[in-house]
């Protein structure tokens, strides 16, 4: 019985782990905040704290130029984002597309790849550098304006098929599950311990019961020894 306590303590601490786990993860669905077609630039009235993604998609005209200039190495396009306040914050997004092998393949439309940064507002943006796409979190209220800098453009003479910018909510599917594992895990814990000690006195007990059946054991022998005749001549003499 203590032992199946100290076990199911231990199942209840685990299942509540896994539903911490499980509930710590969130869902992020991407709500669209805007969207321009063959333009340069878009713009977006930005909340403070919300974070934003900047989707660049590309036209035929980019696959074709970037096919008839036989690029081996992915291209950069020049972007500024300005805030509210006029605070600018400038990178480069590099595109790559994988070329003709025949006459028959096409090649693909050149995808963003990675960022570089070279300055960034802090004021008025906090960028994700770790993610491969632009990605920031807005640190003013107001209109930002996403500009795709065509003067320094060298490898296409076109915009980009549309430029999206996009919203991150995080969606909670299961609200209870976080609370639901904590409480598991208390109850297995307390649980265990519980059966873990129980066993420990009922082991210790048990060697107590032994060390004194040992003793009245050696006890009885002693007064038997006693009472034999070999041992009373012996005492008598």
């Amino acid at each position: 019985m203590r032992r199946i306590l100290f076990f199911a303590g231990i199942i209840f601490l685990l299942t509540g782990l896994a539903l911490l786990v499980a509930g710590s993860m969130r869902n992020i669905n991407k709500v669209i905040v805007n969207s321009e077609i063959d333009s340069w630039e878009v713009r977006g009235n930005l909340t403070n704290g919300d974070t934003y993604i900047m989707d660049v998609k590309s036209s035929y005209y980019w696959r074709d130029n970037y096919t008839s200039g036989g690029y081996a190495t992915p291209q950069p396009v020049d972007v500024v984002i300005t805030s509210p306040d006029e605070g600018e914050t400038r990178l480069q997004a590099f595109f790559y597309a994988r070329v003709p092998t025949s006459q028959y393949y096409q090649g693909t439309f050149p995808s963003l790849v990675h960022i570089e940064y070279e300055t960034v507002d802090s004021d008025s943006i906090e960028v994700d550098e770790s993610y491969p796409q632009i990605r920031f979190r807005a640190r003013q209220d107001g209109i930002y304006t996403m500009r795709l800098v065509k003067e320094t453009l060298n490898w296409t003479s076109t915009p980009p098929q549309e430029i999206e910018l996009y919203k991150e909510e995080v969606v909670d599917d299961s609200p209870l599950m976080i609370p639901s594992g904590g409480v598991l895990c208390l109850v297995g814990l307390l649980v265990s311990i519980y059966g873990k000690r129980t066993t420990k006195k009922f082991k210790i007990r048990q060697r107590k019961i032994k060390s004194a059946s040992v003793s009245l054991l050696f006890l009885f022998l002693e007064f038997l020894f006693f009472l034999t005749p070999w041992s009373c001549q012996h005492y008598n003499s």
